[in-house]
């Protein structure tokens, strides 16, 4: 027979963030207020567990395992296709964040080795309303973030890849279990997301007013560590390390003249010299309300740590389609976001919030120093 049983709603979460002061210590309750956005769907980093089956010595086992033994545990998630209501989450892939001027004020976003860390949480309501599941995770950083739009789409981040060293529930006499997990009140931004139609593309001081769909992408190629720990469950991992930073950008752009291909025969060469080209992208939502992507952060020069973006492919081909689309992908060298808008303040604003613990034989991870 049907059962009325109260269950789970997918609609009904509270999701929150928050910048934390010292790498995988819960910041409290009171300070997971940051929405990302308007999120849709999330995959949350609950934990994943290598269980090796053991195939030996089992007199009885005929063809099946004989034990089973746990090991490495990993926390990964990912937040796609948020719309963006602020610059809140830009940050986080990228570095730090710094703001200047009244109001209206601009927070601008430069790259760090060491990526910020946040803590989050995320609350389960059934369908009467009341809290059944409350998690947090901590030590957060992100792996790769994307940020894409098309046309007549809104402007959309996605945290593709965001990876913890530690978790906690509500679910008493469990392991992992925390008194300190409370429920939370978020803060929900009240402001319109970015149109992909307000959006300007400009390549070497060239603007297209044709662009059809962009694509960028940030991997900072994390890398965990597992070392011996006094972690109750020492299979979690210890920290993550940043890697190379891989930046990326895709864009399809319907054509009216051969600019975009004396680009691309052009190889990022000027006057002889091989240097690449200025990108910039700007969305605009409002009077002194906007997004801006740059890179490089400098004016393209000749040489080590002065270079350019560069076009690695842009085919102009035939096909039956009425107007000509080009496909480009190009290679960033680094990049720089500037927001402006009426918010006072970021998260992560008044100190780095990443911060790095020392590992040293004999100290724990709980001995940190914020960077300012």
């Amino acid at each position: 027979m049907p059962s009325n049983t109260v269950v789970l709603r997918g609609e009904r979460f509270t999701l929150g963030w928050s910048p934390e002061t010292i790498y995988g210590t819960d910041p409290g309750t009171a300070s997971y207020t940051n929405a990302f956005g308007v999120v849709q769907s999330a995959t949350l980093p609950d934990p994943n567990i290598d269980i090796l089956p053991v195939y030996a010595m089992g007199s009885n086992s005929i063809r099946n395992w004989y034990v089973a033994y746990k090991g490495r545990i990993s926390l990964t998630g990912g937040i796609p296709d948020i719309f963006l209501l602020n610059g809140y989450p830009l940050y986080l892939a990228i570095g730090n964040v710094t703001t200047t001027g009244g109001n209206p004020y601009t927070h601008t976003i430069t790259e760090t080795v060491t990526l910020p860390t946040l803590a989050m949480h995320v609350t389960h309501l059934d369908s009467n309303g009341t809290a059944r599941l409350m998690r947090r995770y901590l030590g957060g950083k992100v792996g790769r973030m994307s940020l894409e739009a098309s046309e007549g789409d809104f402007l959309k981040c996605s945290l593709d890849d965001i990876q913890f060293i530690d978790f906690s529930h509500d679910q008493n006499g469990e392991p992992k279990y925390s008194s300190n997990v409370a429920n939370i009140s978020v803060t929900y931004p009240t402001t319109q997301p970015y149109l992909f139609s307000y959006g300007a593309l400009t390549l070497n001081n060239t603007e297209f007013a044709r662009l059809r769909s962009f694509r960028l992408e940030i991997n900072n190629s994390l890398e965990a560590r597992y070392y011996v720990t006094d972690n109750a469950i020492a299979q979690l991992p210890y920290e993550y390390r940043e890697g190379k930073r891989e930046l990326a950008m895709s864009c399809n752009i319907d054509i009216s003249d051969a600019t975009l291909y004396k680009e691309l025969i052009r190889q990022g060469s000027y006057s002889s010299t091989f240097r690449g080209f200025s990108m910039s992208m700007v969305f605009t939502r409002g009077v002194n309300d906007t997004i801006t992507i740059t890179s490089p952060t400098t004016t393209p020069g000749a040489g080590g740590d002065a270079m350019g973006c560069l076009i690695r492919s842009a085919p102009h081909v035939i096909s039956d389609a009425s107007v000509v689309t080009v496909p480009i992908t190009m290679l960033l060298r680094n990049i720089k976001i500037v927001v402006v808008d009426s918010i006072s303040s970021y998260p992560g604003n008044s100190a780095r919030h990443n911060a790095e613990f020392t590992t040293i034989m004999g100290l724990d991870k709980s001995v940190a120093s914020v960077q300012a």
